[in-house]
């Protein structure tokens, strides 16, 4: 199973996830996870951790509040099964940043102890709405994961192939976006 974790690097706090799926709720063994943000500067890497396996992906988004004028985030794909080929989802990590960097002032989710909490509050629900998509988007039983791996070593990892595999997932994410709109079940995913 495969799991979905972001992580945020706040200048006060340092890095500390902000959303992790419902099935982690209780998983005090990630706290190494957002720590990888001190160890990598940007892009995907693979890390493994005893039997915990992530594929990670830091990014930026812009900021107003931020310094630097960005918020450094990152995503994680978390597995606990060592028989999946992890890199066969950088292009769907990607497809998250894409739809987070259109969210509109998606920067001020991360920024409730401002004067601004209402708009905040809004940004919030849009990137957890988008983050709870992600989540129910991904495999998350053998047999769909491992479709997903036998239609990538089909392909062969050819251009045409990973077009298509990648275009159906942003199909369903942006279908399963329109259809529920801006969810409210930010207290299923984050730890605040």
């Amino acid at each position: 199973m495969i799991f979905p974790v972001l992580s945020h690097f706040d200048n006060r706090y340092g890095p500390r996830i902000i959303f992790k799926a419902p099935e982690l709720m209780n998983s005090f063994h990630l706290n190494h996870i957002p720590l990888l943000m001190d160890l990598f500067k940007e892009g995907f890497f693979i890390h493994e951790y005893g039997a915990i396996r992530s594929i990670n992906l830091i990014f930026e988004i812009e900021s107003k509040k931020a310094r630097g004028k960005a918020e450094l985030l990152q995503l994680s794909l978390i597995c606990f099964d060592k028989q999946y080929d992890l890199s066969s989802f950088s292009e769907i990590l990607a497809t998250f940043v894409s739809e987070l960097r259109n969210i509109h002032n998606a920067y001020r989710a991360f920024h409730f102890d401002t004067d601004d909490s209402q708009n905040c509050r809004e940004s919030f629900n849009d990137v957890v709405g988008l983050f709870s998509l992600f989540n129910q988007s991904l495999p998350k039983e053998k047999e769909k994961i491992d479709k997903i791996t036998k239609k990538y070593l089909t392909f062969g990892l050819s251009l045409t192939g990973k077009n298509n595999i990648i275009r159906n997932f942003q199909e369903n994410l942006t279908t399963s976006r329109n259809h529920t709109g801006n969810l409210n079940a930010f207290k299923e995913f984050t730890h605040f």
